[in-house]
């Protein structure tokens, strides 16, 4: 017996894309938490932001914007490059989407307490 199965199209929204960027570079060692996003890219089509995470959606590929801020005695190239190779990771992975770009921008970093 053979089953046949119709493909068809999944769409993720935009907020549950900005969820997951969100949770994976909560994860990144380094982080101590998100920063301020502008909510610049909210109004235009295509465009989400969250806590710390602006996405312009597009049929090409998803640009993603990363503000962090840092722990103390962390290397801030590492934790940027770290933060990229996470992203762009989980929208291949967990949304199937394709990366155009993923910008980190460090805000702070926090100080040592004591």
């Amino acid at each position: 017996m053979t089953v046949s199965i119709a493909t068809g199209n999944v769409t993720v929204a935009p907020h549950v894309l900005i969820r997951l960027v969100s949770l994976a570079i909560r994860e990144v060692p380094g982080v101590a938490r998100l920063g301020s996003a502008p909510r610049t890219y909210a109004g235009r089509r295509g465009g989400a932001s969250g806590p710390g995470v602006v996405a312009q959606i597009a049929v090409a590929g998803t640009s993603v914007d990363c503000y962090v801020i840092a722990a103390a005695s962390t290397n801030l190239l590492e934790l940027g490059t770290v933060i990229q190779v996470t992203v762009a990771a989980v929208i291949q992975e967990l949304a199937g989407m394709s990366v155009d770009e993923v910008n980190v921008y460090i805000q702070d970093v926090e100080a040592d307490s004591g």
